[in-house]
């Protein structure tokens, strides 16, 4: 909930790919490498990505370039019968043809699984790292000269178990964002330490199943954010706690439709009694429609309170509403569109400027298609359109991005 995921960002970006394995056609997936217990997937993506607008900037300063990707991973599952294990390694490596100093190495690692403990009871668990850079879409840092790397690192832990028709599940997580100092040609060196952070996340879910295909369910979570820095580049002590209250209705349609709808209230208060609390209601849904077996659409709507050091501003409310279709027009070939908004609501301190960054409105769109020649290769082109609006004067963008993909996988 109040993650401050910079990457969520990149939640409906078709310039990401598809995804190992999972995506691929019946007749089409990569068989995989048996490795004892465990089914080993791996597979690199060549990319080549166009933009119009490489910096993200507003009309005076557009430059364009062409950015050359190498994506390998690898993806482990465990062939139990029973508990579960999934590893997966990744790596985003990114030059740019004009502009070096854009250069970026991403790197993914994940893990997680399951331990089934007793007859309907489980224990979940999970862990991540990841090695980033922040991206100049980004309106909520200063960027520097060349991308401002961080790392994500935490782990998880959950158990749940259903009684008859009420279920109930706990969670408990613990994340650190840990940011690198960055470089302006105008300012000299950007202190980013005052925003390395620590998480600790709670959460209880309770269920109850009205119907065979129908669940009520309420929930709770809670977290204690943790800054390094007692106070940030502005004087601000911006560590503090956030809770968050959910209800609303898991269901099944025909089979056909899946999902759930609700409702929550999101709070974050900051230690620093000059920081107003961060608050307001959103709601939430997570929909999955198949109206033919050639044919998937999915929704989702998410509220979550988002971290921030700006000047002016104590945190921001931000709302994502996203719709993808995917279509299968022949068995080797599949076609997808997408459509998102983020509305992202600032709390501002008091005796704020009117140009201090209060609201920000994100459009993205997209069309790509993907051509799967046998088991182990597939093609993928796809088009998206970027679109910042804000209230802050001369700082909107315009982005239209081509990518065009060649995945070799087994």
């Amino acid at each position: 909930m109040f993650s401050g995921n910079i990457l969520a960002q990149d939640y409906d970006n078709p310039g990401l790919g598809r995804k190992p394995v999972f995506s691929h056609p019946q007749d089409y997936k990569p068989l995989g490498v048996r490795a004892g217990a465990f089914m080993l997937h791996p597979g690199v993506q060549l990319a080549v990505q166009w933009t119009d607008n490489a910096f993200f900037s507003t009309e005076e300063g557009i430059e364009s370039d062409t950015i050359y990707h190498i994506r390998p991973y690898i993806a482990a599952q465990s062939t139990w019968s029973r508990h579960s294990l999934n590893v997966s390694l990744a790596a985003d490596i990114a030059r740019y043809d004009k502009y070096g100093f854009r250069d970026y190495e991403d790197y993914f690692l994940t893990i997680n699984g399951r331990v089934d403990v007793l007859n309907r009871s489980y224990l979940s668990y999970g862990a991540n790292y990841m090695n980033l850079h922040e991206g100049l879409n980004s309106r909520d840092s200063e960027q520097g000269f060349e991308p401002t790397r961080y790392d994500i690192y935490g782990a998880s832990l959950g158990y749940d178990h259903t009684f008859n028709r009420f279920s109930l599940g706990v969670s408990y997580s613990h994340s650190w964002m840990k940011f690198d100092n960055a470089f302006s040609i105008v300012d000299g060196v950007i202190n980013n330490q005052d925003r390395n952070r620590n998480s600790g996340m709670w959460g209880a879910r309770a269920g109850y199943q009205f119907q065979t295909d129908k669940q009520a369910y309420l929930s709770y979570s809670g977290a204690k954010i943790k800054y390094d820095e007692e106070e940030d580049r502005n004087g601000y002590d911006r560590s503090g706690y956030g809770h968050s209250l959910d209800g609303g209705v898991a269901f099944s349609i025909t089979g056909k439709l899946n999902g759930n709808l609700g409702v929550g209230y999101h709070v974050r208060s900051y230690d620093d009694l000059l920081l107003p609390d961060t608050s307001g209601w959103g709601g939430s849904a997570g929909l999955g429609w198949t109206p033919t077996y050639k044919t998937s659409v999915a929704l989702m709507i998410n509220t979550s309170i988002e971290e921030t050091t700006s000047e002016f501003s104590s945190g921001y409310l931000r709302t994502l509403y996203s719709v993808r279709v995917d279509h299968e027009l022949l068995s080797f070939l599949q076609v997808n569109a997408f459509l998102s908004y983020s509305d992202n609501d600032y709390q501002l301190i008091e005796g704020a400027p009117d140009d201090a960054r209060a609201w920000d409105k994100i459009w993205r769109a997209g069309v790509g298609a993907s051509y799967f020649i046998n088991r182990h290769m597939f093609l993928n082109a796809s088009y998206s359109y970027e679109k910042l609006k804000t209230n802050v004067p001369d700082d909107g963008y315009d982005v239209n991005n081509v990518w065009l993909i060649l995945a070799l996988e087994y």
